[in-house]
């Protein structure tokens, strides 16, 4: 029986450099910006979120495998680094309903909008569906199942290949084809 030493991971693995950093940043700002942006969906949000971003990934450079690509850490930073706000942001603003409402001698059923729709929001939602069933129903039959398995029942390529019975390669394509028919 030999005797094997196993190796910690963090032997073979180089370690990512301070002064690499200034060009990973250089290669992925602009990236990193666009994916924050539409996390955000303003420009000042985005900023600050990209430069948090980067200073929690230069904090924790140690923890970076620099065989791996770059971008995907960091934005999977910027990620957790939105959705740790929006939980702080909910959190700081939820009311609760069992209390008194605001408003003296109004109930928070009278406050509170309900989700019912409005009769013009409901007059565009059934014009919308007729625009839809009309283009659907000029699709030809094959594009038209695609389509709606796919945009209207929301099932995956596989289940629509199993439904449809033709490779998924046939669905994606007659899915795209529907939808530019369309």
């Amino acid at each position: 029986m030999e005797n094997k030493v196993k190796a910690q991971p963090s032997e073979f693995v180089a370690k990512a450099k301070p002064s690499d950093f200034a060009g990973m940043v250089q290669r992925c700002g602009e990236k990193a910006y666009n994916f924050a942006f539409r996390l955000a969906g303003n420009g000042q949000d985005a900023r600050d979120l990209v430069q948090e971003a980067f200073s929690h990934a230069f904090r924790h450079l140690d923890k970076y495998d620099p065989t791996r690509p770059f971008e995907p850490w960091l934005n999977r930073i910027l990620k957790n680094i939105y959705l740790d706000g929006v939980r702080r942001y909910a959190h700081k603003h939820t009311v609760s309903l069992d209390g008194a409402s605001p408003l003296e001698g109004v109930s928070w059923e009278n406050i509170i909008a309900g989700n019912d729709k409005t009769p013009a929001e409901k007059l565009d939602q059934e014009e919308i569906n007729v625009m839809v069933q009309q283009s659907l129903n000029s699709l030809p039959i094959q594009y038209r199942m695609a389509v709606t398995l796919c945009d209207i029942e929301n099932l995956s390529y596989e289940r629509i290949s199993e439904i449809l019975g033709c490779p998924i390669g046939t669905v994606r394509s007659r899915i795209h084809q529907g939808r530019l028919l369309m």
